[in-house]
């Protein structure tokens, strides 16, 4: 059996060191061979993002950050001294109040940092939906009248 093992593991070896080398690849700023190109390249006028993603992540990221910070609110608000024994009951210790306030701004640190990430993404999707429908528009469904000697109608043209 280990002469077995030694064997396959010679043959391996040998096989490695006589194997040809591996052609070297193109570099990456060397030109399509023949001077054609690319698909991308043809296009000149690429259609922009429309943004849905943006504005649905958001939306909700935005509110849920708006529902945990306004739970942490209410935690901190009924943490502090004044309501802190008649919510929690009076036998509730200093030390347990001020635990529950600081869960309460966390509550409230966390929810208004994934608020405010929500509006980013809002503000950010809606600036592209705008321009996606502003592109739409001007290459979209054209309608016009078709007017001319002994023509009367209607054209219609579509871009896709």
């Amino acid at each position: 059996m280990p002469v077995l093992a030694h064997l396959s593991a010679g043959t391996a070896a040998l096989t490695l060191a006589l194997a040809p080398a591996a052609p070297r690849p193109l570099p990456a700023e060397s030109e399509i061979p023949g001077g054609y190109y690319e698909a991308m390249d043809l296009r000149r006028d690429d259609e922009p993002p429309d943004g849905d993603k943006q504005v649905t992540l958001g939306s909700v990221l935005f509110a849920l950050g708006l529902i945990q910070a306004g739970g942490g609110l209410s935690s901190y608000v009924t943490a502090t001294p004044r309501y802190c024994a008649s919510v929690y009951g009076a036998t509730v210790s200093d030390q347990t109040c001020s635990g529950l306030r600081i869960y309460g701004i966390v509550g409230i640190a966390f929810g208004g940092l994934m608020a405010a990430t929500g509006a980013s993404f809002l503000g950010w999707g809606l600036i592209q939906r705008k321009q996606h429908r502003k592109w739409m528009r001007e290459r979209g469904l054209a309608i016009g009248p078709l007017l001319g000697p002994g023509q009367r109608g209607l054209a219609i043209g579509l871009r896709f």
